[in-house]
Formats: C-alpha cells, sequence, structure tokens
C-alpha cells in the first residue's frame, strides 16, 4: 500500500513547494508552440515555468488580446486545478504531484498580478489592467475556496512563502527586498484569502516605493548592482544589473541552489570532461561558466525589457565582468567577452523560442541582452570598448573613478558604435559607470594617511601609535592594526574602507586632535562626501547637457560621417552610471530625465526608500539634480588634494576633442592620462579587490567540479 500523507500537512505542503524546480527548457516535454499563445503559457506553468508563462502575457499586442490570453490562462489552468483534488487516499506520490501542479498554478497567476502592478505593464490602460487583474483575483479566491472545502491545506500559502523566502535571501536579508518581504509577511497567513492579502500588500509595497514613483515619472532610471532579487525590482522599473566578480560570489553565498544549478549545466558543456580530469587547469573558463550560470536568471527576468525598450536594443540588459586578471589585454579580453556571448545566445535561443512563441518574425531572436563590464584600469580598454561596441555588444565601463578617464571612454564607446552603425548594426544600450562611492573611500584614505603622518611628526611614534591603537578600539580593527608592521601600515589598517572605517567621524576626530581641529575634519568629511558627486555632475555636463549634446551629435556627424539620427541614436544610447553609493543622498544628488541609470546596491535601495518616507520629503526638490553646481566650499577644499585635482580635471587630448566639438569652459589639464590610470590610487585598490575576489570565486568553482 501506498504510503499516506496527512491531508492537511502544511510542513509538508511548504518543503514539497519549496523543493519544486522547473523543467528545464532544453527538455523534449517543453516545446515552443507556434500560434496558440494559451496553450503555450499553459505548458509552461505546468512544467513550473511559471515566470515565463506570465512574462509570455507582456507581449500581447492591443487591449484585447491580454484580456483574452488572461481568461484563456485562467480557464484551462482552472481544469487542471480542479482535476488535481487532493484526496485522503492518494498516495505520497500522487498527492505530491498534485501539490505541486497546484503550486505552479498559484505561481503563475500570481506572477502575471505582480507584471500587471509592475511597471513593465505600461503599454496597457489602466483600464484593461484592471479587467485583467479581476480575473486573476477572483480566480486564486475560489482556488482557495476549494482548498478549504477539501480541508487540504493552503498550497497557496505555500507559494507565498516560497516567494518571500526568495527576496529575503538578497544580501542575507539586509535589502530593501527583504525588508519589504518581511513588511508583507507581518500577519499575512492569518489572513483568507492570502493569495488576494499578499497581492494587495504587493500592490501597494510596488506603487508606493520612491523607485517606482521616480521611473513613472520619468525622472530617472535605475538598475541593481547585485545578482539576485531581479523580477521585483523590475516591477518597480529597474532595467539594468550590474556584476563582478565580488557579486558573483555572493550570489552564490545567498543562494546555494546556484551550485546545484551550475552543476547540471555544466554537465552540458562542451568541455565539461576536460574540467573534470583536470579542473585546476581550467579554472578561468569554470569561473566564468559559473558566473554566467548566476546570471542565466537576470537574462530571463529582463528580456522582456530588452525587446519592450527602445526599439529592442534598449535597457533590459545585464552588465557581465570579465577576468579582472587579463583587463590589459585586448586580444584575450575580447575572446573571453565572445565567449560569454555565444554561452548566452545559446541559452537566449531556447528562451526566446518560448517567450516570443506565436509572436512573429519581426524581431531578432537569441541576441543576448548583455553588455560586458571593461575595467579602465589599462589603455587596453580603450581597444576592448571600441571593438565590442563595433559588433554591437554594448560595454559598461568599470574600475572608473575620473572625468578623464569617463570622458575617454564615452569617446570611444561613441566611436564603437559608429563603426558598428556604419554596418547597419543597431548599438545596444551600453554604460559608463561612476565609481564616485569608491572614489571618495580613496580620497578619505589618503587624507588620513596625511593626517595620521603628521600625527607621528608631531608627537612622535610612540604617542602616534597610542592614538591608532585608541582608534583601533573603538572601530574594531585591533587584529588588523596588530597584525600590520610598521606605524604607517597600522595607520593604513585602521583607516581602510574596507575594513570598517566608513568616514571621519568622533573616533577618528579625537584621534587627530593634536593636528586638526574637529571644525576642520568635519569640512573635510562634508566635502569629501560630493567628490564622486562633482566628478559625475561634470562628465554628465559635458556630455549630455541639452547644448552639449546638441554639439557632440554635430561632431559625430562630421567624425564618422554619420546620418543625424544616427549620430543621435549613438549619444542616446549613452547612458552615466552612478555606482557604489555610500549613503542615500548620492542617489538624490545625481538624478537626470536622460542619458542616466543609477545602479543600486541593495542596502543602498533600503537606504533610498527610507530617506523617501521621511516627513517633509519633496521628490521635486531633487528633479534633474544632475545639472546643479557643485558646492563651492566643498570644491575648494577638495582642490587642495592632488588626488582630486587629478580626478577633477582632464587632460591635453581630452582638451583638443572638447575644442573640436565646440565644448567651452575650463576644465583643467592635470587629469589622468590612458598610461596613468593603473596606478591611480583608487584603481588599484578596486582591481585588487576584483582580483581577490575573482580568485576565490575560481577556487570555489574549481572545488564544486573536483567533488562533483
Amino acid at each position: 500500500m501506498a504510503e499516506q500523507l496527512p491531508s492537511n500537512d502544511p510542513e509538508t505542503t511548504d518543503q514539497i513547494i519549496h523543493q519544486s524546480q522547473p523543467q528545464g527548457l532544453a527538455q523534449s516535454e517543453i516545446h515552443p508552440l507556434s500560434e496558440d499563445h494559451v496553450a503555450q503559457m499553459v505548458q509552461l506553468a505546468l512544467s513550473g515555468q511559471a515566470r515565463l508563462a506570465a512574462d509570455h502575457l507582456l507581449f500581447a499586442k492591443g487591449p484585447g488580446p491580454l484580456s483574452e490570453m488572461v481568461s484563456g490562462l485562467i480557464r484551462q489552468l482552472d481544469v487542471r486545478f480542479f482535476q488535481a483534488k487532493i484526496l485522503p487516499s492518494d498516495g505520497q506520490a500522487q498527492r505530491e504531484e498534485k501539490i505541486r501542479l497546484r503550486g505552479y498554478a498559484y505561481e503563475t497567476l500570481l506572477e502575471a498580478a505582480l507584471n500587471l502592478f509592475g511597471l513593465e505593464s505600461r503599454p496597457w490602460s489602466e483600464r484593461e489592467k484592471l479587467q485583467c487583474l479581476t480575473f486573476l483575483l477572483n480566480a486564486l479566491a475560489e482556488w482557495e475556496g476549494q482548498e478549504k472545502r477539501e480541508g487540504s491545506g493552503s498550497i497557496a500559502a505555500s507559494v507565498i512563502k516560497k516567494h518571500l523566502f526568495e527576496m529575503k535571501l538578497v544580501m542575507a536579508g539586509a535589502s530593501m527586498l527583504a525588508r519589504i518581504a518581511g513588511e508583507i509577511e507581518t500577519g499575512l497567513y492569518e489572513q483568507y484569502p492570502v493569495t488576494l492579502a499578499f497581492l494587495q500588500r504587493a500592490e501597494e509595497a510596488i506603487k508606493g516605493n520612491i523607485y517606482y514613483q521616480i521611473v513613472k515619472k520619468g525622472k530617472c532610471r535605475f538598475g541593481n548592482d547585485y545578482a539576485l532579487g531581479l523580477r521585483w525590482l523590475r516591477h518597480l522599473g529597474y532595467e539594468q544589473v550590474s556584476t563582478n566578480p565580488v557579486l558573483a560570489a555572493r550570489a552564490y553565498q545567498d543562494d546555494p541552489r546556484l551550485s546545484q544549478a551550475f552543476l547540471e549545466e555544466a554537465k552540458g558543456h562542451p568541455r565539461y570532461e576536460a574540467w573534470r580530469k583536470d579542473p585546476a587547469r581550467y579554472g578561468d573558463e569554470i569561473a566564468l561558466y559559473a558566473t554566467l550560470i548566476a546570471l542565466w536568471d537576470n537574462l530571463h527576468v529582463y528580456r522582456p525589457l530588452f525587446y519592450q525598450l527602445k526599439e529592442g536594443s534598449g535597457g533590459g540588459v545585464v552588465s557581465f565582468q570579465l577576468n579582472p586578471n587579463i583587463a590589459h589585454l585586448a586580444k584575450e579580453s575580447v575572446a573571453d567577452a565572445f565567449a560569454a556571448f555565444e554561452h548566452a545566445a545559446q541559452d537566449l535561443r531556447r528562451y526566446d523560442a518560448h517567450l516570443l512563441s506565436g509572436y512573429g518574425p519581426d524581431r531578432e531572436r537569441a541576441r543576448p541582452n548583455m553588455v560586458i563590464k571593461v575595467a579602465a584600469s589599462s589603455p587596453a580598454a580603450r581597444e576592448i570598448t571600441q571593438t565590442l561596441n563595433s559588433f554591437g555588444y554594448g560595454t559598461n565601463i568599470t574600475v572608473v573613478f575620473t572625468v578623464a578617464q569617463e570622458a575617454t571612454l564615452i569617446l570611444d564607446e561613441a566611436a564603437g558604435m559608429a563603426a558598428g552603425m556604419k554596418k547597419g548594426i543597431r548599438p545596444t544600450q551600453l554604460y559608463m559607470t561612476n565609481m564616485g562611492g569608491r572614489l571618495e573611500s580613496h580620497l578619505r584614505e589618503v587624507k588620513l594617511e596625511e593626517l595620521f603622518s603628521r600625527l607621528k611628526e608631531k608627537e612622535g611614534e610612540a604617542k602616534a601609535l597610542q592614538a591608532v591603537r585608541s582608534l583601533a578600539e573603538a572601530n574594531g580593527t585591533k587584529d588588523k592594526v596588530d597584525a600590520a608592521g610598521t606605524y604607517e601600515e597600522k595607520a593604513i589598517a585602521v583607516t581602510r574602507f574596507l575594513h570598517g572605517q566608513k568616514k571621519i567621524d568622533g573616533p577618528v576626530i579625537k584621534a587627530l586632535e593634536p593636528v586638526s581641529s574637529p571644525e576642520d575634519l568635519q569640512k573635510w568629511e562634508s566635502a569629501i562626501s560630493v567628490a564622486g558627486t562633482c566628478v559625475a555632475r561634470r562628465v554628465w555636463g559635458l556630455f549630455f547637457s541639452r547644448e552639449n549634446k546638441r554639439k557632440w551629435a554635430s561632431y559625430l556627424m562630421k567624425r564618422y560621417g554619420l546620418s543625424r539620427p544616427q549620430a543621435w541614436l549613438i549619444l542616446d544610447r549613452i547612458n552615466y552610471l552612478p555606482a557604489s553609493k555610500r549613503k542615500a543622498e548620492d542617489t538624490f544628488w545625481t538624478l537626470s530625465s536622460n542619458n542616466m541609470v543609477h545602479t543600486e546596491f541593495p542596502n543602498q535601495q533600503e537606504a533610498v526608500r527610507q530617506m523617501g518616507k521621511q516627513a517633509g520629503f519633496r521628490l521635486s526638490r531633487y528633479e534633474d539634480s544632475i545639472r546643479e553646481e557643485a558646492p563651492e566650499e566643498a570644491l575648494a577644499k577638495l582642490n587642495q588634494m592632488e588626488e582630486f585635482r587629478r580626478a577633477y580635471e582632464i587632460n591635453e587630448e581630452i582638451t583638443e576633442t572638447l575644442r573640436e566639438a565646440g565644448i567651452k569652459g575650463d576644465f583643467g589639464a592635470s587629469g589622468l592620462k590612458p598610461s596613468e590610470w593603473a596606478d591611480y590610487g583608487a584603481v588599484s585598490k578596486t582591481l585588487e579587490e576584483f582580483k581577490a575576489a575573482y580568485a576565490k570565486f575560481k577556487a570555489e568553482m574549481v572545488a564544486l567540479v573536483q567533488e562533483a
């Protein structure tokens, strides 16, 4: 006799739903269907591909087809839900199969509703969406009623628990999404029907979010600086995701399921047998593929936006960073980029076949919605940038902190796109990152090193060491300071951002009393905290202000023989990308309605959300804040630092190009030259961090293959 399970055991139901995994699209049981959209969605839903089924709806043409597709989806799933009635006589396998089927049905309708709440549903009228939502809510309520009558427990609650659990994974619970999940979940499972209570709270959380409001009003655009949590962020209007070796490693730490997914996918790699025989030899190949596996879901989540925005090659992209150890080698980096795009294209051929099934051949399929992050750590970045953009692949320039770096590589991105457009290749959306927070951390460290050096000169090494040790006790860096050798090394250890010294605060002010007044140190902190904003405002103004953008269009037309529409398309495709922010104000100080996509770390998102909820907060105060002048008092202070002047000024090559384009102004001449990029402190520190993270991640992935 088959093993019997209690018919109303919620813990068992939770476990079955949590462990349910969708069938892979490469499996023969799932076939793309050409014209029958409802059948396509039902097939995907019952295979566990609920989110893909819900996203298929986003391509419905016009108001009529959307409501017809929603009603058809509900009708067919309704029948299957009824047929999956759970009986006390069901065996274990039969009961589990019915729970999974009902769970997939619930998930499909819930995801469809969330899509309609979110900004990805902008193509349809509020009236059309309301009609579809009414259908969905009525169906969900009826299903829960059927469950209640059967006494079979709440599969609906289990599905919602899994959804919220995945939100809580982001940044191990310290993220905006995790906080939102906690707020939604409080007292939720005491409500009935739980699906309607969940959706009501979800709608409030989405539409009441400051990011949703900014994007909907067209005041700025946003992306995620993390590899998890994109689907909910897409509802808020997020359209981009940035990754690097640090974030790839964190994704595997946050979501252990990725390791299993990597091992399963790796079996289909053509070099898998070679990897198994000698994993250490192929460590870089394994690390590249493992990083891509962490990004597959990101590519899928943003796929609808990639097709919706800007005629098929605008936003909705994933930024993928290559091996930082070969960032200085153009040929090798380009080869890795081509390999990454081919892997992505293979996955997207399968995915697009289902996502776009029946929607006609009017768009190119399987073009990866991915751009390559190019580290501006050597002149090789210029060749890599121009080459990739000439093929229409797109780049996101990273490890970049200075006006000179950013201006040089914006021009290189434009040159590459111009070469591609002459071949008829429409460019992908691309980015110029501004790592303003990391620049500020670097400048603060430089200033503190100088001050602690002066402390030693004035007080002697013994007293200066005592001050360093007192600071180490206060900021929790005692072990690092004890492990350091010389006084200078100890001073560096106690002042590093990565060691926890985030700002010039009370303990630092006390330690430096003999060489600087509290008032002066506070002024330094205030000035340094806007250094990244100063660089961002200068670069954005040089290229994307209304008056200069027209001049650049004329320059591109003349320089590359482009038509006016081609020149303007190039300029529209380049987006400035403020990153590595340290405080909520860093976001609000650099908003723009054009050529701007912020990339936000999960805890930065929460800081921004909380600032937006403060009494008296008015978004209107920050509209187009990127156009504001840099604070004069802060600039006067910062210009005392050579390291800041190197970041804020331009060089002779850029000066000449600005002259050719007709851009007027005095922007200095001591900015970094490409030959100096690698030696700039913020560059070397960041690249060192990325290399260490990459080495650790590679070792972990090699170990996975060895164990398998």
